[in-house]
């Protein structure tokens, strides 16, 4: 059985898509590879995603930046590079970025997931409602050079949606590479449930509309939209409960943005869900918004249609791979940063309890014809067909490495080679 290196920068108990696809896809693979996942140490609890892997769990540095505390990569993690057959890299942060770098001088196959836009996550996680000193533009500039000069080594790449493969093709990745493997959820996990447990517990009146946001508190996430929303339809469903859960750096501010704006509202704050307790929140809503700034096929949104909630989200231009359609299994706002027109839209949905309720069953439809078992049969092909590489002679190796004037040195020591 052939050795697949799964590197990610998250962990459990952080709560993210990547952690979702790995903890869906995991059993997949696990019958066709020998499976070492590398990613930081946010807790010790090396069954936290799944059990029967090697997990190698590195130190980080405990500083958030843009939600994430960045990895330290060491020599644990070439190791494990070094004694794979395949790298399987999920994000582009220190170990992601370092695991390339290695298996690239180390000549492995290396297949990447696409999950981000990095250039639009992190415009947006660093700017919202305010200025910066470097021009958007030239921000994302920067960033897409980063991203193009590592996407030059990898040899496969898996995208979910149309968004993230033109993202691509932006960047120069030749077609041939491109395996499009579309996103799944749980079904039987996330379906229509007791919508009066919860209710109950934070004291909501059965009979009163609840709108839900699920995910993290984060600027790109677009949470400060909503609750300026939150007035706004408050003001047409004073009767309504607005519940955000999700925990985040942005959280204590949001609390307070939501009691200076909105102190007559019924907005409650839970901080972080356990996933295991996520549908009961899905059940006792009645919309699920999600005006994402960067985002639009998220899996909290396949998971709200799922349990056949009334879905709000950004406009999705790309249609080609896209699970919405407008006025059919959601509704679209075409200006994710337009509290009016998520106000409008929210109470349209609240007094239309028909048209509601026909989104909600469709978008449920929706769900049923997508499943984790296609996705998995994709990537399992996508993994087999690089899973011979040509070896390069070892003075080609070393040259390759020296030239890397960001790594070389790193690499050197991580890799343990010796130059003669």
């Amino acid at each position: 059985m052939k050795k697949l290196c799964i590197v990610a920068d998250t962990y459990p108990p952080k709560k993210d898509g990547v952690l979702t696809f790995l903890r869906s896809i995991l059993p997949y693979l696990k019958e066709h590879y020998e499976i070492t996942l590398v990613a930081p140490a946010f807790s010790r609890d090396k069954n936290a995603l799944s059990s029967d892997i090697n997990v190698i769990l590195t130190r980080y540095i405990p500083i958030e930046m843009a939600n994430y505390y960045p990895a330290i990569p060491g020599t644990r993690v070439a190791r494990a590079i070094k004694n794979s057959d395949i790298v399987f890299v999920h994000d582009l942060a220190p170990l992601g970025s370092s695991a390339i770098n290695l298996a690239r001088f180390m000549n492995k196959p290396l297949a990447v997931f696409c999950h981000h836009d990095e250039a639009g996550m992190l415009t947006q996680a660093f700017k919202l409602r305010e200025r910066r000193f470097v021009p958007d533009r030239q921000f994302s500039s920067i960033i897409e050079k980063i991203v193009k000069k590592h996407y030059t080594a990898v040899d496969i790449f898996f995208v979910a949606t149309s968004r993230f493969y033109l993202k691509l093709k932006k960047l120069g990745v030749e077609e041939h590479k491109i395996v499009f493997a579309p996103f799944a959820v749980d079904t039987d996990k996330f379906r229509q449930g007791n919508k009066t447990e919860l209710k109950e517990k934070f004291g909501i009146p059965e009979k009163s509309p609840v709108l839900l946001y699920l995910g993290r508190m984060s600027h790109e996430k677009n949470v400060e939209t909503i609750i300026r929303a939150v007035p706004l339809i408050a003001e047409r469903h004073p009767e309504a409960y607005f519940v955000f859960a999700g925990g985040g750096a942005r959280l204590k501010g949001y609390k307070a943005l939501a009691g200076k704006i909105a102190p007559d509202a019924n907005i409650i704050f839970t901080d972080w869900v356990e996933w295991d307790k996520t549908p009961d929140y899905y059940s006792m809503a009645d919309i699920f918004l999600f005006p994402s700034l960067h985002e639009t096929q998220a899996f909290v949104t396949m998971e709200a249609m799922a349990s056949e909630l009334a879905v709000l989200v950004s406009k999705d231009d790309i249609i080609e791979h896209s699970y919405y359609r407008d006025g059919e299994n959601c509704l679209f706002i075409s200006e994710s940063l337009n509290e009016i027109e998520l106000a409008e839209k929210a109470s349209l949905l609240i007094e239309d309890s028909e048209l509601r309720i026909r989104l909600g069953r469709a978008a449920r439809e929706t769900m049923l014809k997508v499943s984790w078992q296609d996705n998995a049969d994709s990537i399992i092909s996508g993994l087999k067909s690089i899973e011979y590489k040509e070896n390069i002679p070892k003075k080609q190796k070393i040259k390759r490495l020296l030239i890397n004037k960001y790594t070389g040195a790193a690499l050197l020591a991580y890799a343990g080679t010796k130059v003669i």
